[in-house]
């Protein structure tokens, strides 16, 4: 080549290079910062699977909290993964600190801030993948990883689509996630039947395995080393001289992001609960929701009480003498202490009416009353009778444990790290359940609508159809685009029960739609999900059609090359 024709190519290869780059920028100007990351993620999606990488989030980067910390510090101290690097998802580094120093000088332990770029490619590359809620509607599972979802509670109050208000909107995370999850942790059959085979409809579709070995944060409290706690608990200021009567509501909200509380009534619950007590002796310390505490932790009146969120919360309970709680899942937790127990439920009308209950309120192993002056009254009765009051709510308790906490032995962690990281399921599953998968016989189909539906009558016509199915012998998912106006919510709110609702929501980018970008869809929306046959209703787009298209190719999905 000669030195006229080289300068040349470089001249144009350049010139080719800033014109490409001039438009990639041109383009990301243009789209919000939020979504600029989220394309970052797919093009993340052809790099490498770091196969000793394993990525943690807990509570939406919350902190190295609940069930992924048990499995974090189970596979720090077993020496078969001490080349494993742990990725932590943080969404706020100040407000976590005091949660992450007790490892930022350990080499093999990353934090990364929720939603950064390095979040974005630990996501897309780390073989294992382990949260206690979910990713965001971007998520896409590679074929390689293993993502294990331990989620977060047994549930006491209506979850997923048995939700009373919204339950499309208050499904359609979980269900996504939980359709992509290799493997979903239980903590016993109940909450295997009741929320991941019933409440959030995995029977039928979920092509993974439910451990049903125990939650993982149980062995937190179990196998807690009380001095460390309290020093934790002296670290943020808070005092360790009395016995603790630890004060927990649970969340307040119609959905995730919508918190209703009266903050006045709550001080007023609080400083009725303080005057009732002998102060020499116990001391009430409050830990709420993460939403909540934001609110309150500058709060003249309650800061020196509330339990900060950096530390970990059946750490807490190790230290916990008396808990007053609701409807909160803390209290399942809780009963392997046989420590007093104390029900406020000042609006259980409304709950029962409305919000609904999966565990009737004479089952509960404690008082349980919406009167403030009645719960109030009663913690000195129990302080200075503790072990009468134990007694005769010893039965519930032996009722409830029975069917609650029969797996928590402090091993829990142990099993689901020698079943996923170990391929140990054959030795767990001689003494626990492991459910492999919620297949049924029965037809399975597949809706694609569009929720920009401009006739009126379609809607009317939508539901004369599905009200036809024979949902003994068919599987109904009907997956629709996201919600345009509350009219068109409200609408799918109030389909047919036996209906199957997944939202699929657009990416914020225009991706080349080959049929590789229709199998990642495909992993996107409906996780590892199989389905007989699939149909497209009313105003046929080209992407709804090919998507249903390249469905129907096969009975079941493939992943990408």
């Amino acid at each position: 080549m000669q030195t006229g024709e080289y300068t040349a190519n470089v001249k144009n290869g350049f010139k080719y290079t800033f014109k490409r780059n001039a438009k990639k920028i041109i383009q990301n100007f243009k789209m919000p910062e939020k979504d600029i990351g989220k394309k970052q993620y797919y093009s993340y999606l052809a790099i490498p699977i770091q196969k000793n990488y394993v990525f943690y989030e807990a509570f939406s980067g919350l902190g190295i909290l609940d069930n992924p910390r048990a499995v974090f510090l189970q596979l720090l101290e077993d020496n078969s993964f001490e080349n494993f690097t742990h990725i932590w998802s943080i969404a706020d580094m100040d407000m976590a600190k005091d949660n992450l120093k007790e490892f930022e000088n350990l080499p093999n332990v990353k934090f990364v801030k929720r939603e950064s770029e390095e979040y974005y490619r630990y996501l897309a590359s780390s073989k294992y993948l382990v949260s206690n809620s979910t990713f965001g509607y971007f998520f896409t599972k590679r074929p390689e990883q293993i993502y294990i979802n331990t989620w977060h509670g047994v549930p006491t109050k209506y979850m997923g689509y048995d939700h009373t208000v919204e339950r499309v909107e208050n499904a359609r995370g979980p269900a996504r996630n939980f359709l992509a999850a290799d493997y979903i942790v239980s903590a016993n059959k109940f909450m295997t039947e009741v929320m991941y085979r019933n409440s959030y409809k995995l029977d039928g579709l979920f092509q993974g395995k439910i451990l049903e070995t125990g939650h993982p944060r149980s062995d937190l409290l179990i196998n807690a080393d009380s001095e460390k706690v309290y020093t934790k608990l002296r670290n943020v200021g808070l005092k360790t001289d009395k016995k603790i009567i630890l004060y927990a509501p649970t969340w307040k909200g119609t959905l995730y992001n919508q918190l209703e509380y009266d903050v006045t009534e709550f001080k007023e619950t609080i400083k009725k609960f303080s005057d009732n007590i002998d102060q020499t002796e116990y001391r009430i310390y409050l830990r709420v929701h993460y939403f909540l505490y934001k609110i309150l932790a500058d709060d003249p009146e309650l800061k020196e009480i509330l339990v900060p969120f950096t530390i970990d919360t059946n750490e807490l309970l190790s230290v916990v003498d008396i808990l007053i709680s609701d409807y909160s899942s803390i209290f399942f937790d809780f009963l392997i202490t046989k420590r007093p127990m104390i029900f406020y439920v000042p609006d259980l009308k409304e709950y029962e009416s409305g919000r609904g209950l999966y565990v009737p309120t004479d089952t509960l192993p404690g008082l349980v009353s919406c009167s403030l002056d009645e719960v109030a009254s009663s913690l000195d009765v129990i302080c200075k009778n503790r072990e009468e009051y134990l007694e005769f709510y010893e039965p519930m308790w032996q009722e409830m444990a029975s069917w609650c906490i029969y797996n928590d032995d402090g091993l829990s962690t142990k099993r689901l790290v020698n079943i996923v990281f170990k391929d140990y399921s054959y030795l767990s599953s001689k003494t626990h359940n492991i459910v492999d998968g919620f297949g049924n016989k029965k037809k399975k189909i597949l809706i694609c609508v569009n929720s920009k539906q401009k006739d009126a009558s379609f809607w009317d016509s939508f539901t004369a159809g599905l009200e036809r199915y024979n949902y003994n012998t068919t599987d109904v998912t009907v997956l629709v685009t996201a919600f345009q106006d509350e009219k068109t919510k409200e609408y799918f709110n109030t389909l047919p029960k036996n209906v199957r609702v997944l939202v699929w929501y657009a990416l914020p980018f225009v991706a080349k739609e080959t049929k590789r970008f229709y199998d990642r869809e495909a992993v996107r929306a409906l996780g590892n999900a199989t389905f007989d046959e699939v149909r497209v209703e009313g105003d046929i787009t080209e992407y709804w059609a090919a998507f249903a298209n390249n469905l129907n190719r096969s009975s079941k999905l493939q992943p990408w090359e």
